[in-house]
């Protein structure tokens, strides 16, 4: 069986820091509004097959199948190092 690659993204209204520059894209189960990061946009580029995901449906989803967890990525870090930063 192969093995799909799922993005996990902030839902669009959903309190809390997002990332500069993202832009809006949908969950693939649900169809709402999520916000991908710019770091995530180089991974859809690449990898066009990736499933987008809410967080509701995404941790609906590993709680049935857990799966394997990507490290981040150095972009991912990047911005997650810029948030810290800014607090």
């Amino acid at each position: 069986m192969l093995e799909q690659t799922v993005l996990v993204c902030k839902p669009v209204g959903s309190l809390g820091y997002v990332v500069p520059g993202s832009l809006p894209g949908e969950c693939s189960q649900c169809g709402k509004p999520v916000w991908i990061a710019p770091s995530s946009w180089f991974l859809l580029h690449d990898n066009p097959e990736t499933i987008i995901l809410c967080r509701t449906c995404g941790f609906a989803n590993m709680a049935k199948d857990k799966g394997e967890i990507q490290e981040l990525t150095p972009a991912q870090v990047e911005e997650i190092q810029e948030y810290l930063k800014s607090r």
